[in-house]
């Protein structure tokens, strides 16, 4: 569907929010041993937070037994279960990064080398070279019962790890990983596969599951964004359960969203906006027309994305394009026009709403008490967006120019202070202070 005039424009209207949650791709989980992404320092850290022993890799690019353990070893589903269930699993490059000061900190001489640290950082076992997948599974067992990381064991560890899966003892276990802030999407996944087909939909059911999800690439948020109700205005326990599900799948994304910005992974960005797209064709099928939507969403997070990670120049790409191509094109009286159709629509809309919402609906596109329900504000707030993070980001003239013209429309649009500030910023870094004069006018 090809786009065009104010649905184009609306189309890119950024940092007002997210308002659909995402679908996960069903997955029963890394087959493998799932190594934490990050630093050093945040390996330990999450040792800490989860009571867990790490085992620590520490390879070389030219080593064979290395190469070997990485293709037999790590992909194998059985050393996954065990691993991922026991340790913080975390490698490093002994010739690369940090890797070569981990290497002279444990006096890693020999590869591949594995080190078992307890939560604290003190190590506790290593083991050199590569004997295959039933001795690195034996070797874990051995390491377990040593006094030190012995301690760090949940009570059904050993059992879920042996392969127990029955609905009852998940559903222990799942609730001891809860309590030690471990995470919980594996077992979730399994306490679900368990279940029977007539207690997978009970509400109970449906609240534990919002209360443990933790991640979108599992089977359980699938289920929820499958078994969300729509309720009627009526039904108090269909009400709970959609704002319970909503929370969850909000929280689990905003999570998501954090880790990627926090280790900069534009992998797990690209997943987070592809579960959105699949979430709306799921919750209201007609919306695989709603390709606008899509786009203004995928960008709203990119953006976001790029600003956090401070990732200025593929920031610049998409906004300079947004602002230039999409919310400067538009003349003042085009958007006051689109006000005034929002504003008639909002009070047809408003006219069965009790007494206290409706001094909420705007008398006029002057009427600033509900600016963000306007076209011209949301367009203002955007091209103010763009110009304070150029303004916080871009060491270039040439990008303060231009932010300059986007905070002055967005002055035009809507005169706020906040807009006036970053005005006067832009013409500072430019010599220009003597210009700021005229914000105050």
């Amino acid at each position: 569907m090809k786009l065009s005039g104010p649905r184009l424009l609306l189309a890119y209207i950024v940092f007002i929010g997210l308002s659909r949650f995402a679908l996960a791709n069903p997955t029963d989980g890394p087959a493998g041993v799932t190594f934490f992404k990050g630093s050093w320092k945040d390996a330990l850290a999450e040792a800490k937070r989860q009571n867990k022993p790490i085992f620590l890799d520490v390879f070389t690019s030219w080593c064979p037994p290395c190469k070997r353990m990485a293709k037999e070893a790590f992909p194998n589903a059985r050393l996954g279960t065990k691993f991922n269930t026991h340790f913080i699993n975390y490698q490093a490059d002994a010739e690369k990064g940090e890797g070569i000061a981990l290497a002279k900190h444990y006096a890693v001489a020999s590869y591949p080398t594995a080190l078992y640290i307890a939560p604290e950082g003190g190590l506790v076992h290593r083991s050199v070279g590569y004997g295959g997948v039933s001795a690195m599974i034996n070797q874990a067992d051995l390491v377990l019962a040593i006094p030190p990381l012995k301690a760090t064991l949940a009570k059904g560890d050993k059992e879920y790890a042996n392969g127990k899966r029955n609905p009852d003892f998940l559903k222990r276990y799942l609730k001891t990983r809860q309590t030690l802030n471990r995470p919980t999407s594996d077992v979730l996944d399994a306490y679900l596969g368990a279940l029977p087909e007539s207690e997978r939909t009970t509400p109970e059911i449906i609240l534990l599951v919002c209360n443990a999800v933790q991640a979108s690439n599992t089977s359980a948020f699938t289920y929820l964004i499958k078994n969300q109700p729509f309720p009627s205005t009526s039904d108090l326990t269909e009400q709970r359960l959609s704002r319970s599900i909503s929370g969850a799948l909000h929280r689990v994304l905003n999570n998501e969203f954090r880790q990627a910005c926090a280790t900069k992974d534009e992998a797990l960005l690209e997943t987070i906006i592809t579960n959105n797209e699949r979430s709306t064709v799921l919750t209201n099928p007609s919306a695989r027309q709603q390709e606008d939507q899509q786009q203004k969403t995928a960008i709203d997070y990119r953006l976001r994305f790029y600003k956090a990670t401070k990732n200025f120049a593929k920031y610049r790409t998409i906004a300079s394009s947004v602002a230039d191509n999409q919310l400067m094109s538009q003349t003042t009286g085009e958007l006051q026009k689109e006000d005034s159709v929002r504003i008639a629509w909002t009070k047809r809309r408003s006219a069965s709403f009790p007494d206290s919402l409706k001094r909420i609906v705007p008398k006029s596109a002057d009427d600033h008490s509900f600016t963000g329900a306007l076209t011209s504000w949301e367009v203002a707030n955007s091209l103010h967006e763009f110009a304070s993070t150029y303004s916080d980001l871009s060491a270039s003239p040439a990008d303060w120019d231009l932010a300059l013209t986007w905070v002055k429309r967005a002055i035009v649009l809507s005169r706020r202070p906040e807009y006036l500030i970053t005005e006067a910023n832009l013409l500072k870094k430019l010599g220009r202070s003597a210009d700021t004069l005229e914000t105050k006018k």
